[in-house]
């Protein structure tokens, strides 16, 4: 297969024309009480930050956020004039959909203190939503994950891997215009039809991070999956202006700062 095939699929898989993104993991591996650790970068799809604050000797707080790319481009487009459209009328380059989510989780990350390799399990909520140009087509959704955490840290270099099991919620809205006519077939214009619909999903959603750099401040590499099993059929709606799948494969580089 040509180099361009095989960039042609990377695209292809980690674009955001699903309607979800995995959120942005936090893989903080932390080892003391006080410390802070923050993240900041921008992966296939989206721009992203993390943050963790370690409150006591065995607890800590972590919380997430991201926007994609096509979230900007859509919130400038309707700035410089353009908005309500429909989505076969949007310019080249805005047919895919905007994404943001914001999560948070409470945890433990001391479970291994005599040992060089941190092990941690956190637990947390997000919210995210989608959306396309058009105001009628858009889904949100809210998650509850628990996610393991292990790996090593070094003065210059950090290895890390997690593993999230989530359940989500999805409710979707899907709009469109369908013709009436009188009783005597005649044409008498359009009317807006809203539909609604709810899914779940059970993923399972792996991690590598490393981060290299100096002993605060670090560069930082991820390469994230997303596997999606459906918990329930779609309900309440026949067609899906927003399509169900899941961006599979990412990746995401940034700069990892620690206090």
């Amino acid at each position: 297969m040509k180099t361009s095939h095989y960039l042609f699929l990377l695209f292809f898989i980690s674009g955001c024309s699903s309607a979800y993104i995995p959120s942005p993991k936090n893989v903080p591996l932390l080892e003391k009480k006080g410390e802070i650790q923050i993240e900041a970068g921008a992966s296939t799809n989206s721009i992203f930050a993390t943050g963790s604050y370690a409150f006591s000797e065995k607890y800590a707080l972590i919380t997430n956020g991201s926007m994609s790319f096509q979230n900007i481009l859509q919130s400038l487009y309707l700035d410089s004039g353009g908005g309500g459209v429909d989505s076969y009328y949007l310019p080249i380059g805005f047919s895919d959909v905007a994404h943001h989510s914001v999560e948070a989780g409470i945890g433990r990350y001391n479970f291994l203190p005599f040992s060089d390799r941190r092990l941690e399990l956190f637990a947390g909520a997000g919210y995210g939503g989608a959306h396309t140009l058009s105001e009628h087509d858009k889904v949100s959704n809210f998650q509850c994950f628990m996610q393991v955490n292990t790996g090593k840290r070094h003065r210059r270099f950090e290895q890390g891997w997690s593993l999230r099991t989530a359940i989500s919620g999805f409710h979707y809205q899907h709009g469109y215009y369908k013709s009436q006519f009188d009783e005597n077939g005649n044409y008498t214009g359009n009317r807006l039809i809203i539909e609604h619909g709810n899914y779940q999903a059970l993923h399972l959603e792996p991690l590598l991070v490393i981060r290299t750099g100096g002993q605060r401040l670090k560069v930082s590499f991820r390469t994230a999956f997303n596997l999606a099993f459906p918990l329930s059929s779609p309900s309440g709606i026949k067609t899906f202006g927003i399509d169900r799948g899941y961006t599979v494969l990412h990746f995401s580089v940034g700069m990892n700062y620690r206090f």
